[in-house]
C-alpha cells in the first residue's frame, strides 16, 4: 500500500511539474486509504515581470528616471522621445500639439511615446485619460472651493456677530467707567467747594 501511495504521489508531482498549464495538486486519502489526487487547473497566472527597454522614462519616488544601459538614471533635463513628446524632470509630459499629462508614480513612457501603467499594461489614450482626470479634478476643486467659501462666509458672520457683542460690551464698560469718573469728579468738586 505504501509503495502504491508513493508511486501515485510521484506520478502526480511529475504530472504537475510537466504540465504546460498553471496547476496545483493536492493528495489526500479516501476511506479505504487509497490516494486521491485533486488537480486545480484554474489557478491565476503569476504576474508578468515588466521588461523595460533602453530609453523608457518613468516617474519613480517623485523623480523622472530614464532607463539607460540596464539601469534607471535620474533625468536632469527634458527628454525628447522619438515621436516629439517632451518629458520634463518633474514628470510632466507634453505632446507636440501642447497637450500635457503628468505621470503618476510607477507609470512610464517608452521612447516611441507609448504610455504604460505601473504593471506594464498599455494605456490606450493617455491624453484623453488625463482630460478625464483633469475634469474630475476640476470638479473636485470646484466643490472644495464652494465648501470653503461657505465655511468662510459662516466664519465671517460669526466673527461679525462676536465683534458686535464685544463692541457692545466695550461700549457699556466705557459708559460705566465714564459714569464713575463723572461721579468721582463731582465728589472732588464738592470736596473742593467745602
Amino acid at each position: 500500500m505504501k509503495k502504491t501511495l508513493g508511486i501515485v504521489l510521484g506520478v502526480a508531482l511529475l504530472a504537475a511539474c510537466n504540465s504546460s498549464e498553471n496547476q496545483s495538486a493536492e493528495v489526500t486519502t479516501d476511506s479505504s486509504g487509497s490516494a486521491v489526487v485533486t488537480v486545480d487547473t484554474n489557478m491565476a497566472a503569476p504576474p508578468v515581470a515588466v521588461l523595460y527597454t533602453e530609453g523608457d522614462v518613468m516617474l519613480k519616488e517623485g523623480k523622472t528616471y530614464v532607463y539607460t544601459n540596464g539601469n534607471w538614471v535620474v533625468a536632469e533635463k527634458e527628454i525628447k522621445l522619438d515621436n516629439g513628446i517632451i518629458i520634463a524632470p518633474n514628470g510632466e509630459v507634453k505632446s507636440k500639439d501642447g497637450k500635457v499629462v503628468v505621470l503618476q508614480e510607477g507609470e512610464y513612457v517608452n521612447k516611441s511615446g507609448n504610455f504604460f501603467d505601473r504593471t506594464g499594461n498599455a494605456v490606450e489614450n493617455a491624453w484623453d485619460k488625463t482630460k478625464e482626470g483633469v475634469a474630475k479634478g476640476a470638479e473636485a476643486t470646484k466643490d472644495a472651493a464652494q465648501k470653503a467659501a461657505g465655511a468662510t462666509k459662516e466664519g465671517v458672520e460669526k466673527g461679525v456677530e462676536a465683534t458686535k457683542d464685544a463692541a457692545h460690551k466695550t461700549g457699556e464698560a466705557i459708559k460705566k467707567g465714564a459714569q464713575k469718573v463723572g461721579d468721582k469728579t463731582k465728589e472732588i468738586v464738592e470736596d473742593i467747594k467745602k
